[in-house]
């Protein structure tokens, strides 16, 4: 690994456009360290100097337009602020790399008074005498040597020379002139004065004696944005970072490149293709081969673009070598100003260039939720650098053992123990999933087609990191036409049994550190595998198809990973439980908040794949699992650095398309085993019995009995793990006690080695044992950090439309994940004050000057499209309503419904809350009875259609039954009247005739209202739509609370200007034509 650091003198930063050039060159550079002297820029404008892509920013500044140190460091070196002087002469910082602590120290010394600044310069650097590595650099303002550091050798006087008290410094601190020790016979200069006509070598870079043999390169750059040479070094740290090759994406912009580049595909796949190799074997050669193509194209590129730079400097170079030898020469001099200004003129003419597509991608994103409007709200995060860790009780600092320590543990972990076969067979016989129908069979195993392969491949996100190829999705996305076939071929033959190519077995895994976690434990940290995108083609084709059956298969009980099921389920639950254990005080119970220890990356692949069999996949789907879930292997990243390889023997890769579902796949049977065990006793209800919740490996049981149910329950799950590798963090598991006395809830900790909590976070929502916390511990807490967001972003230069953007970018998704997992807000004062912040971050602090409600309503009404956050809420509300209207869930609904007295249609409809006071006596129930008394009336102004009479007139059951007509079933049109089926047509609907002559009562008194003829806005919107429900609901309710907004004041006013009215179609086709924000 290297570390590039650059010292120059820019002679005055405060012109913009010399403040661009110089920033665009340092850009280009790639820099770790760079240290700027005479920056001229005040303490008040020192945000001129702030570039993030060079790094974080430290700086040293005067009140005057003097002076000024900048240095700007890589956050992946952990930079820190030591010292900084009031006369922005001196600047101190400290950076690690690879474990060890270096001293950077930036100088701009005086012309005057040098004796008296080193020798503070030497008092400062004394407070840090600890540090082993140092660097000095900048602008000394003066030479080591007359006769070697001056162009003028004639005068070998002291004048110039650097002060006794400067090597004092150096002679205490073991310093070096580095360029000096590399160069020993050199006689460069660094600033040429024109009034003089001599060469200095002024600047300077000193180092610790011990990291000299470590510098690879130390060179002084020609002269070109300033009257000073910039002096770059080439740190070299051992060991090197293994060069990683990642493809260019912007070689493809270029269509020329692209044409070269179908043509090479297309070639090779024609001469090759027909041959008697093995696909595979082509296929990861064309890998190969296109590899190869593109460094060449990259590298003809990178010639063309710095070609004629190159050869200007090396012309300056050339005459900066004359003039040192003639400095008299003016016509040297006036050759050297002429390619300076021509360097100048290549700069402005990128430095424009980047500036115009700047502007345009500002002008045409500004205002837009996207990356740009993404990049200036995120919060900057420092990156994933280890720099040390703690393993046996001991401190572990160095890089190499750093690297070891992290690679022993992971090698460790992917390495399968001896495993009894016959006892896994035995399990899956005994409590495997289902089989699959002949149906289900069929869509896992047909061959593989080329929509399927141009579909996952359109599906691909742009950006990703690629694994060990270095090919990333849009080499697939480009060359799609010339890749399609020959992969499809590859994949059919995996299905076929012959095997993956060997670039699948291939992965780099990162580590991300865990939330909330300590960074020094090596546990800590989760494997996510880099994989090659063709893989994950292949991959993502098995998983679309398994999803299919597993929805099927998998019990509703787990949320994760599959469509039409949602984490709000699982948290719906846990209230629901709660309220009824809140009510019922006698039954003692617990909720067991599960957490394994690495769940994916324990999984046993023997039994995965036992599992996959015992369920009948098929023996093509069986092949392609086999081929991509045997003989892995990878490479650790640790701090930019590659491991040595590894193998991988068990766990399902994260980063895998198919990892998730294979892993719910195994859990399953976990579940099952649970679910059907009568010693483990769920939370009762009637006949039902709510045990678990599932999220993946985000586990949840719901118990009563505590002390039997919990033993039982964790002598399945160490049944499970023997054979299956699930493997219970007893330490991170924790447990909600409800209506147990303090003794017993000791006694169950003791027995069971479980620690009862009174707080859990559970899929991002935090819980208690208690509801009614639930707002203060969710709601809360989420505003109040939205809020400092809210005042950091005011100081951004955002526009009005900018602002409105921010909000539907990152406060609306933060407000709608707890909107729809946490249907419990009935103080609605609480979106009255959200308003406010929001309001007074949209307008900066001053006075509307647009009504809220114009800012809310759509833009195709001329509206502002301003996320309203209580709108936001009430549709999410309906979509937990749903149930109550459906009445397909009877799960939830009994749950939920508890203590009910009616059916649920008789609240809804009949109003009967009002005869049974405690319906609203239930955190849920209470909050969506709110919402929906309010808008009742709008929805649904006459009887409507998915009203089922015979469920609210049934006597209530704590087990409702499923299946209960609606009125759309039950009645006919006669001509202009509606009339009740006989008794007869409702037989099978209806349980006897007195049920029957309850329904005909209600029939009367029903039809007096009338009945919905069309279907209701609540059913198109609402009941019948399978996706996109909240979107929809919440254009209902906005556009009924902007109604009175409809005819917008500036309609009015263009009238007025015009003359003559202009119709409402016509402004709806304004609204929306050419719209751009």
């Amino acid at each position: 690994m290297s570390l590039q650091l650059l010292s120059w003198n820019i002679h005055g930063a405060n012109s913009p456009e010399k403040r661009k050039r110089i920033f665009h060159i340092l850009r280009k550079e790639q820099l770790d360290i760079i240290c700027l002297q005479e920056t001229h820029v005040t303490r008040l404008h020192r945000r001129v100097l702030i570039n993030k892509r060079l790094g974080q920013e430290f700086i040293s500044s005067d009140k005057v337009k003097k002076r000024g140190v900048v240095i700007y460091a890589k956050e992946n070196l952990a930079p820190k602020f030591l010292f900084k002087d009031e006369q922005g002469r001196i600047l101190v910082i400290e950076i690690q790399i690879q474990g060890e602590k270096f001293l950077i120290v930036g100088i701009y010394a005086p012309n005057e008074g040098k004796s008296e600044f080193y020798k503070k310069l030497h008092e400062i650097m004394l407070d840090h005498i600890d540090y082993t590595n140092i660097i000095l650099m900048g602008d000394m303002n003066g030479v080591v040597s007359t006769y070697m550091d001056k162009s003028q050798s004639q005068n070998l006087t002291k004048d110039g020379r650097l002060p006794k008290t400067f090597f004092e410094l150096t002679d205490n601190m073991d310093l070096t002139d580095i360029w000096r020790t590399k160069n020993p016979l050199g006689k460069e200069g660094t600033f040429f004065s024109e009034a003089h006509l001599s060469w200095t070598r002024i600047d300077q870079i000193w180092i610790t004696r011990g990291l000299a043999p470590k510098i690879k390169k130390v060179e002084i750059c020609p002269k070109t944005c300033s009257d000073h040479n910039a002096l770059k070094m080439d740190l070299r740290l051992t060991p090197a970072g293994s060069f990683r090759w990642r493809m260019n994406d912007t070689l493809f912009r270029d269509q020329e490149i692209v044409k070269k580049a179908q043509k090479t595909l297309k070639d090779y796949f024609e001469i090759n293709l027909n041959t008697s190799v093995e696909k595979k074997i082509i296929w990861d050669a064309s890998k190969a081969v296109m590899r190869g193509f593109l460094i060449q194209q990259n590298s003809i590129k990178k010639k063309l673009w710095n070609g004629k730079k190159d050869k200007i400097l090396e012309k300056i170079r050339d005459g900066e070598k004359k003039l040192r030898l003639n400095p008299k020469s003016k016509e040297v001099l006036r050759e050297i100003k002429f390619h300076q200004a021509q360097y100048s003129k290549l700069i402005n003419q990128e430095v424009e260039w980047k500036i115009k597509q700047m502007k345009q991608r500002s002008f045409e994103s500004a205002n837009k939720c996207g990356k740009l409007l993404a990049w200036q709200l995120k919060k900057r995060q420092k990156l994933n650098f280890v720099t040390n860790l703690e393993v046996e009780g001991k401190c572990i600092q160095k890089p190499e053992e750093i690297r070891k320590c992290f690679q022993r543990y992971f090698k460790k972990l992917f390495t399968q123990g001896p495993q009894a076969e016959t006892e896994i067979n035995q399990f899956i016989k005994s409590h495997g999933l289902q089989k699959l129908s002949q149906d289900k069979q069929t869509t896992l195993n047909y061959k593989i087609t080329q929509q399927e392969i141009e579909s996952a491949i359109q599906n691909m996100q742009l950006g990703k990191s690629p694994g060990p190829d270095g090919l990333t999705s849009k080499y697939y996305k480009i060359l799609k036409e010339q890749l399609t076939q020959p992969l499809m071929e590859v994949c059919n033959q995996i299905m076929e049994g012959k095997g993956a190519p060997e670039s699948w077995k291939e992965a780099f895994i990162t580590l991300i550190p865990k939330l909330e976690s300590e960074k020094t434990q090596l546990k800590n940290y989760r494997p996510i595998s880099l994989l090659n995108v063709d893989y994950k083609i292949f991959a993502d084709i098995l998983a679309s198809r398994f999803k299919k059956v597993l929805n099927e298969v998998i019990h509703k009980d787990q949320a994760g990973f599959l469509p039409g099921r949602h984490l709000s389920d699982n948290i719906r639950n846990i209230i629901d439980v709660l309220e009824l254990l809140q009510t019922n005080l006698n039954t003692k119970a617990v909720l067991i908040f599960i957490d394994a220890e690495k769940a994916f990356d324990n999984i046993s692949w023997k039994f995965m794949k036992e599992n996959l069999e015992g369920m009948g996949v098929g023996r093509a789907f069986q092949n392609g699992i086999e081929a991509i879930y045997s003989e892995q292997k990878a490479k650790l990243i640790v701090n930019n650095v590659v491991t040595e390889e590894f193998k991988i023997e068990k766990g399902t890769r994260q980063g895998c398309p198919l990892s998730p579902l294979l892993f719910i796949s195994v859990l399953e049977v976990l579940l099952n085993l649970i679910r059907k065990d009568q010693l483990v006793e769920g939370i009762q209800v009637g006949g039902k019995q709510y045990k678990l919740k599932a999220f993946a490996d985000d586990l949840v049981l719901t118990l009563q009995e505590p002390e039997p149910s919990t033993k039982r329950a964790l002598e399945l799950i160490y049944e499970f793990g023997r054979v299956a590798g699930f493997k219970l963090n007893k330490q991170k598991t924790k447990v909600l006690a409800k209506n147990l006395t303090s003794s017993e809830i000791d006694g169950f900790q003791k027995e069971m080695e479980l620690k009862v909590v009174k707080k859990v976070k559970y899929l991002g929502v935090n819980m208690t044992g208690k509801n009614l916390n639930l707002f203060k511990h969710n709601y809360e807490k989420c505003w109040s950090e939205i809020k400092k967001d809210l005042e950091i972003w005011s100081r951004l230069k955002l526009s009005l439309l900018g602002r409105i953007a921010a909000v539907k970018m990152n406060v609306l998704p933060k407000m709608l994940f707890l909107f729809q997992t946490l249907q419990i807000v009935d103080r609605v004062e609480c979106f009255g004050k959200w308003q406010k912040d929001i309001m007074k971050f949209v307008w900066q602090g001053k006075k509307p000057r647009i009504k809220f409600k114009i800012l809310t309503d759509a833009k195709e009404r001329g509206g502002f499209a301003l996320p309203d956050l209580r709108l936001y809420y009430e549709a999410a509300s309906f979509c937990w309503m749903r149930d109550w209207f459906l009445l397909e869930n009877t799960d939830v609904l009994d749950l939920e419904g508890f203590n009910n007295a009616f059916g649920w249609h008789a609240y809804l409809w009949y109003d009967k809350a009002k005869a049974h006071k405690l319906f609203k006596n239930h955190i849920v129930r209470k909050a969506l009875f709110n919402v929906w008394t309010k808008y009742k009336d709008l929805l649904e102004n006459k009887t409507p259609r998915w009203l089922s009479p015979m469920e609210a007139k049934a006597p209530k059951r704590l087990n409702m039954e499923g299946g209960w007509a609606k009125y759309c079933e039950i009645i006919e049109r006669v001509g202009d009247n509606w009339k009740l089926k006989s008794l007869e047509k409702l037989k099978d609907k209806v349980r006897d005739w007195l049920h029957y002559a309850q329904i005909q009562e209600t029939f009367k008194k029903d039809k007096k209202i009338g009945f919905q003829v069309e279907k209701s806005k609540l059913e198109t919107e609402l009941l019948e739509p399978k996706t996109k429900v909240l979107s929809r609901m919440y254009n209902l309710l906005l556009k009924w609370n902007t109604q009175d907004e409809t005819v917008k004041s500036a309609m009015i006013k263009w009238a007025q200007d015009i003359g003559y009215n202009i119709m409402f179609e016509d402004w709806e086709r304004l609204w929306t034509t050419g719209m751009k924000f």
